[in-house]
């Protein structure tokens, strides 16, 4: 009997090695990618300063921020899950009307080739927020993309002033039912992406709820001013709706 535990023994230790190797081996590879990644993030990010300075090509840069922030973010994401941590947030000052009309101009062209407006109602001028801004530009170009994704119709980026600070809505037609029960229900649900918006959002110091009305979805995101509680990277629940 002792001889059998022995060889049962040997054979998990044999196992547990054989785990660690391969498990060694994974993350060799999400290493060797993480740099391949960072490397192009760094350039564009240089490219995109550049356009900044070209009046003539401001436009292609605001297109291009949002996306390179939520890119770095989930690069430095990547890195810290490596090594089984969290990524530290980094909250500073924000120009959210910067970073959110940045989020709704890189999908605006293909919208457009599909007929589909975007509109923006901006009234809560320029208010004073702290926050990570990959966390933020995470959480709307989640919502952005979901809107042109997987809704119908004109994608609207509207905003106010609240008493505590900013409500953000990014809105969009649901569906019809000819385009099928699965489309009209991922427009709903957002899959992936209204999850990974929502844990952005309270890293940000922010809250989202999904509102479905009667012919248009609004993802809702509300933003307290920088005096308030500062932003918590923890787990967050999907969105209310989702």
């Amino acid at each position: 009997m002792t001889g059998i535990f022995s060889a049962f023994g040997w054979a998990l230790a044999v196992m547990a090695a054989g785990a660690v190797v391969v498990l060694r081996a994974r993350l060799e590879r999400v290493a060797r990618a993480e740099h391949e990644l960072r490397g192009p993030a760094t350039v564009l990010c240089m490219a995109c300063e550049r356009l900044r300075q070209d009046p003539a090509a401001q436009g292609h840069a605001e297109a291009l921020e949002a996306e390179l922030a939520r890119l770095r973010a989930g690069l430095a994401d990547l890195t810290a899950a490596r090594a089984g941590k969290r990524r530290r947030l980094a909250p500073g000052p924000l120009e959210l009307e910067r970073i959110a009309r940045s989020a709704v101009a890189g999908w605006q062209p293909a919208l457009e080739s599909r007929g589909r407006e975007v509109r923006i109602d901006w009234r809560a001028g320029r208010p004073r927020l702290v926050a990570d801004r990959g966390r933020l530009a995470q959480a709307l170009g989640n919502l952005v993309a979901n809107a042109a994704e997987h809704g119908e119709g004109p994608v609207e980026l509207r905003s106010d002033r609240t008493e505590r600070g900013v409500r953000l809505e990014v809105r969009n037609g649901r569906p019809s039912p000819e385009a099928g029960a699965e489309r009209a229900s991922a427009a709903l649900r957002g899959g992936r992406g209204l999850g990974i918006a929502a844990r952005a959002a309270r890293s940000a110091g922010a809250r989202l709820e999904l509102v479905p009305e009667r012919k248009q979805v609004a993802a809702v995101l509300e933003l307290p001013l920088a005096d308030a509680n500062p932003p918590v990277d923890a787990p967050d629940p999907t969105p209310d709706a989702a």
